[in-house]
């Protein structure tokens, strides 16, 4: 068996037991939540969602919308972000802060044109009646800046549920992934016939690896194109086992993971086995 359908398989074990989110999720770090009212008004100040451990403040770890494969160019998350792209502030020189804020609120503006549920029209309210020196204006802690950012309706909010949460902003995501021309084959870890990942998201945690992570599969330059072929089509793998395997990876690699072991630079989990 290879490592990647090994992967696919834990991913399932996972699942299973509730230990993984659902396709089209990944658990990222977040610290502030936005509260608002129905009609797009800030429901209050920004709550510091991080939690504190000893003498430090850590974000919250929780399944959100799966992010894009960012590498030198500029992209949205969906229903959460940073503050560059969600809020347009940023506590550096922000060379590429007003294309950040513009990609995401076009993405949401047009993904949310049509919405009729209260927390997705909330938020696309609030998108469009946002601007940027509304930050320094409301008081808003510089510390928030450069860190992740949900948002809630507040009267869902005190029962922890987040915009994303809601029934209809799942299922506006479902059709979002689903959208779209994709080119569709026999995957090599599976042997199911299906849409083929252009691009596999990135595994983090991996020692020496850039802060964004490290791609186990890859093929970024010609050097490596098989006949023509653009970066998936090489070795083609499905979208679902490329979600699987990355998460199923992810979560083992994840701080504080107890399928982990550190020698050195070498990093070695285990699927099913307790290391500690």
């Amino acid at each position: 068996m290879t490592v990647l359908a090994a992967l696919v398989r834990a991913y399932g074990r996972l699942a299973e037991r509730g230990e993984a989110p659902r396709s089209g999720y990944s658990v990222e770090k977040i610290s502030y939540v936005i509260p608002l009212h129905p009609d797009g008004t800030v429901a209050g100040f920004p709550i510091d969602w991080r939690i504190r451990e000893k003498n430090k403040k850590l974000p919250r770890q929780i399944a959100v919308p799966q992010p894009p494969k960012r590498t030198s160019g500029i992209a949205s998350n969906f229903l959460w972000d940073k503050t560059a792209y969600a809020l347009g502030v940023t506590a550096g020189e922000g060379k590429r802060l007003i294309a950040e804020h513009a990609e995401f609120v076009d993405r949401h503006l047009s993904a949310l044109s049509e919405a009729t549920d209260e927390g997705l029209v909330a938020l696309r309210l609030f998108i469009e009646g946002w601007r940027p020196e509304n930050f320094v204006r409301l008081g808003w802690p510089e510390e928030m800046k450069d860190q992740n950012v949900v948002f809630a309706l507040e009267s869902d909010r005190l029962q922890n549920v987040m915009i994303h949460d809601r029934e209809a902003a799942i299922n506006l995501w479902i059709r979002t992934q689903s959208a779209g021309d994709r080119s569709e084959a026999i995957c090599l870890v599976t042997g199911e016939y299906g849409p083929i990942a252009r691009l596999h998201p990135s595994i983090k945690g991996v020692r020496g690896a850039q802060s964004q992570g490290a791609s186990l599969v890859s093929f970024d330059g010609d050097a490596f194109k098989s006949y023509g072929h653009d970066q998936g089509d090489n070795a083609p793998v499905s979208e679902a086992a490329t979600f699987a395997y990355t998460t199923a990876l992810n979560r083992f690699l994840a701080y504080g993971s107890t399928n982990r072991i550190q020698i050195g630079d070498a990093s070695t989990v285990c699927t099913e086995m307790v290391i500690g």
